[in-house]
């Protein structure tokens, strides 16, 4: 066992950067990780943080996979990486994954001030994205969801379930929304 490091602590720290169920409490968890263990023989940098139990409380029951990724944003030299986490069945942080889709893994997080913080839930698409700059953002109609996201330009850009096209700039201000044409969540041309 080791201690957390810097990196790790700032991608989780970014991770729960943005409310959703149970993050007050993973938050306060993290205050509390008394060191970490590399978990993984694949050669990426994901661990298992040991939270002192008898500091922090556990947070309420729920998914082991938390609603909320980190996606890296603009990286040059190969896939974009997601950060995923876990808790266990008691309710304490299990396990901090950086998951590589396409290409070899590297013993490197992404640099969390990078990256965007996608929030789910139980229900499928984004309910929320914290972009790279610090801003939230949400879709216009309140329990819309954004059934694809495009980040790849800078800002966001969302299509709802209700069919709209809703395009925010870096800081979190909406540009635009206008509606759209979708099919089975796909943008469809005009």
């Amino acid at each position: 066992m080791r201690t957390l490091s810097d990196v790790e602590l700032r991608v989780l720290d970014r991770l729960l950067s943005i409310d959703f169920p149970r993050a007050a409490e993973l938050r306060r968890q993290v205050e509390h990780i008394t060191g970490v263990e590399p978990n993984c023989t694949c050669g990426c940098p994901s661990i298992t943080p040991h939270v002192d139990r008898a500091s922090a409380p556990p947070a309420p029951p729920g998914r082991s996979m938390l609603p909320v990724d980190l996606l890296e944003v603009g990286r040059t030299d190969g896939t974009p990486r997601t950060v995923i986490c876990f808790v266990d069945q008691d309710g304490y942080l299990s396990n901090l994954e950086c998951v590589y889709s396409d290409d070899d893994a590297r013993d490197e997080w992404p640099v969390p001030e990078q990256c965007a913080v996608l929030v789910g839930g139980d229900e499928p698409g984004e309910v929320a994205v914290g972009l790279p700059g610090g801003a939230v953002v949400r879709p216009q109609k309140h329990g819309d969801r954004w059934i694809r996201c495009d980040l790849s330009a800078p800002g966001c850009v969302g299509t709802t379930i209700s069919g709209f096209r809703e395009t925010f700039a870096p800081d979190g201000t909406l540009v635009s929304r206008r509606r759209a044409r979708t099919w089975l969540g796909r943008d469809r041309a005009p």
